[in-house]
């Protein structure tokens, strides 16, 4: 008997490759910038507080029950103008029950701070301030000012309330140790905003000092405003890139799919 020669079986057809997509690569990608982009504006967002005010000392600028955003954080260096949270322990006979209060930065270290002139206006190095902020009037049609004449220690702010004679502040203690001057150490934040994290507006800031002939710029942050915007823009960026990895992986299957269902050539 002789060996019939018999054709050799067909080779298995080899189903589609894969292949690594492009568009799910980029979608990664997008995803991954939009998760840092976020985190950074909400790691920011998180160096500001809010709080409520409760006292009347700095109306009408900032109304009883003004809700405020402030920079939570060392604050190095502090512009005349400013408002800010002090720790009312800083004052003398006071402790750490007392809590905290809103009070203007009236003089930074170095500065001699005197009142009054006789438009009531205080001076600082010499220079009057007209701080169209307050509210001085006491009722009678006339305002009334406590007389003081200090030079503030480095380090420190001199600290006063817009409702000059409704406030307990730095002017209560000239005639203590001290002169009443608050330790930075001692102010908590710095007042930027009003309104919650999610919806607060920069505060206006006063150029009164700077129109007043004295040195520095008013206080500019506008952190908790980008810190938003980034969070938004991270938050966006990751659903785009979530999504556009789904519609990538549906794409590519049905490919393999169609690939699969085409008969083999013979």
């Amino acid at each position: 008997m002789t060996e019939t020669d018999f054709p050799a079986p067909p080779a298995d057809r080899p189903g589609p490759k894969r292949r690594f997509s492009p568009l799910l690569l980029v979608m990664i990608l997008v995803a991954i910038v939009g998760l840092g982009t976020g985190g950074y504006g909400f790691w920011t967002l998180m160096s500001y507080r809010m709080m409520n005010v409760v006292g009347v000392t700095m109306s009408p600028a900032i109304p009883l029950g003004s809700v405020l955003v402030y920079r939570w954080a060392d604050v190095p260096e502090i512009p005349r103008g400013a408002v800010v949270l002090v720790d009312l322990s800083a004052y003398p006979g006071t402790s750490a029950e007392e809590g905290m209060a809103v009070q203007r930065v009236i003089g930074v270290g170095g500065d001699h701070v005197v009142c009054c002139t006789n438009d009531n206006l205080i001076t600082v190095d010499g220079k009057p301030v007209k701080e169209t902020y307050t509210d001085d009037d006491n009722g009678y049609g006339r305002k009334e000012y406590r007389p003081f004449d200090v030079e503030v220690p480095p380090g420190t702010v001199y600290l006063a309330g817009d409702r000059r004679n409704n406030s307990a502040d730095s002017r209560i203690y000239a005639d203590k140790p001290g002169k009443g001057a608050v330790p930075l150490s001692k102010v908590r934040g710095v007042v930027v905003g009003s309104g919650s994290l999610l919806n607060a507006v920069p505060s206006p800031q006063t150029t009164a000092f700077v129109e007043a002939g004295l040195p520095g710029d008013p206080l500019s942050d506008t952190g908790f405003r980008t810190a938003r915007i980034l969070m938004v823009t991270g938050a966006g960026l990751v659903m785009i890139g979530f999504l556009g990895a789904i519609a990538s992986v549906v794409r590519s299957a049905g490919k393999r799919r169609k690939a699969a269902a085409i008969p083999p050539v013979r």
